[in-house]
C-alpha cells in the first residue's frame, strides 16, 4: 500500500499544487494538512469538498482550525476532517479517526504543540490516552502541528515504537530529516507546504516585511503569482505494516501550468 502525506496547503496556490501532483493519483491513501487551505486561514465547506474531490482521504489541522466561523457548525459533518486532539473536549470534532483501507486500519491523530502557540493540553499525555483506545493492529500516523523543532523532535522519540509515522507541520519549510528513528517509526520535523514558491510561508512578502519593519499589523494575503510548489513525502507499507520505500517529495510547477 502506498501512502502520501501533504504538507500545509496554503490557499488557492496550494490547492492548485495538490491538484497538479494528484492529477495522476498513484496512492492508496492520502493525508493532507488543510488548516491554511481557505485564503491562508482555516477551511471552508467549499474548500473541504474541493480537496476531498481531489483525492485527499484524511485532513488534519492546527492553530488555524477555527479561523472560519462555519467550521464550528460544520466540523461534525466533515467525515475525514481531524482537528487537534489536545484541545478542550468541549469543542466539536474529532482529534483522531480510524480509516479502513484495503483491509487495514489506519489511525490518523492530530496534535498541536504548546511552545510558541496558544494554550492546549499536553500533546504527550493526549497521545498516551489515545494510544490506549486504538486497535493493536492499527497503523498509526501522527501530524504534530508545532512551532518548535525541539518539541517535535522530542515527541518523535517519545512516541517511537508506538506511532508508525510522526510528521511535523506548521512551519511550512520542509526539513531534510525524513528518517527511521525506530525499527518501524518514520519521522520528519516538517513536511513543508504547498503554495507559491516565491512567498513568505505562502503569503505575499510585502505586507509581512512591513510588519517586521514597523511592528504594525498588516493583512496577510496568499501569494498567487509565480511558480507553485508541492511538498510532502510518500512511503509504502507491507502486509505487516512495515514501512518501506519512503522519500521526500518537493516539486515545482511553472507559472504557466497554473
Amino acid at each position: 500500500m502506498k501512502l502520501l502525506f501533504i504538507g500545509d496547503i496554503v490557499g488557492r496556490s496550494g490547492r492548485k499544487a495538490v491538484k497538479n501532483h494528484l492529477s495522476h493519483n498513484q496512492y492508496d491513501f492520502i493525508i493532507g494538512n488543510v488548516e491554511n487551505s481557505a485564503a491562508g486561514f482555516g477551511i471552508t465547506d467549499k474548500v473541504y469538498h474541493e480537496l476531498k474531490d481531489t483525492g485527499i482521504n484524511a485532513m488534519t489541522a492546527g492553530n488555524h482550525t477555527w479561523d472560519k466561523k462555519e467550521t464550528l457548525s460544520l466540523i461534525n459533518n466533515w467525515d475525514v476532517f481531524i482537528r487537534p486532539a489536545n484541545l478542550s473536549n468541549k469543542l466539536p470534532g474529532a482529534g483522531y479517526k480510524i480509516f479502513d483501507v484495503l483491509n487495514k486500519k489506519i489511525c490518523v491523530i492530530n496534535l498541536i504543540g504548546r511552545v510558541f502557540l496558544y494554550t492546549s493540553n499536553c500533546p504527550f499525555e493526549t497521545f498516551n490516552n489515545i494510544y490506549k483506545e486504538i486497535p493493536d493492529d492499527a497503523f498509526v500516523l501522527v501530524d504534530f502541528h508545532g512551532e518548535a523543532t525541539s518539541e517535535k523532535q522530542a515527541f518523535g522519540y517519545f512516541a517511537k515504537g508506538r506511532a508508525n509515522v510522526i510528521c511535523g507541520t506548521h512551519t511550512h519549510v520542509q526539513t531534510n530529516d525524513l528518517k527511521m528513528i525506530d525499527t518501524n517509526t518514520l519521522y520528519i520535523t516538517d513536511a513543508g507546504m504547498c503554495g507559491a514558491e516565491y512567498s513568505v510561508l505562502g503569503m505575499e512578502a510585502g505586507s509581512i516585511i512591513e510588519r517586521f519593519i514597523t511592528q504594525i499589523p498588516h493583512r496577510f494575503t496568499v501569494e498567487t503569482k509565480g511558480n507553485i510548489m508541492f511538498n510532502g513525502f510518500s512511503f509504502t507499507i507491507d502486509d505487516d505494516n512495515i514501512i518501506r520505500d519512503y522519500k521526500l517529495i518537493s516539486e515545482i510547477y511553472p507559472e504557466e501550468e497554473m
